[in-house]
């Protein structure tokens, strides 16, 4: 009796491992839409509203969920104390806060801090400009994000299952 219901908990649990790896894609996917939407926003906010950058982090930080809001909602906060730091070294250090737990991958992660060098400095067209070309390979990143849901979604369940069906006969 004992033998089948550590059966039955090794197969739920290497189950729930692929389920766990499933979602994940889907979250990786979410959050690069997230992040797509807020520089949009950004933009908007650059371009329209003409709004100073801490004023358009705090927008966003109001708008956003987390963490995504709570990354821009630290921007502002950190650009309001004037410290001397360039609003490069602010961003590099609030993504590593508040972006850490995300599943943005380093490449992604990489090209979000080039966006943060490439504001603050640069003229509002170049701003601008920055921020469609960042866009633009956001759109790369979304549509390999996508394809792997499809591809590996339901590799993750079936290996998930099947580890534990293997570990089952394993062990029994």
């Amino acid at each position: 009796m004992l033998k089948i219901v550590g059966c039955i908990l090794i197969l739920c649990c290497s189950a729930g491992l692929g389920a766990a790896g499933s979602l994940d894609l889907k979250r990786h996917c979410m959050e690069l839409r997230i992040l797509k939407q807020a520089v949009y926003m950004l933009r908007g906010e650059i371009k329209y509203a003409k709004a100073p950058l801490p004023e358009a982090f705090g927008s966003l930080g109001e708008r956003l969920t987390s963490p995504f809001g709570e990354f821009f909602s630290n921007l502002e906060k950190e650009l309001a104390l004037r410290d001397g730091r360039s609003l490069s070294q602010v961003w590099q250090e609030e993504m590593k806060r508040s972006l850490g737990a995300t599943c943005l991958g380093k490449e992604e992660k990489e090209r979000l801090g080039q966006l943060g060098e490439g504001l603050g400095y640069l003229d509002l067209e170049m701003q601008l400009s920055t921020m469609e070309l960042y866009l633009e390979q956001l759109e790369g990143d979304i549509a390999r994000a996508q394809e792997e849901i499809q591809t590996k979604q339901k590799l993750y369940r079936s290996l998930g299952v099947a580890g534990g069906i293997f570990l089952v006969i394993l062990l029994v």
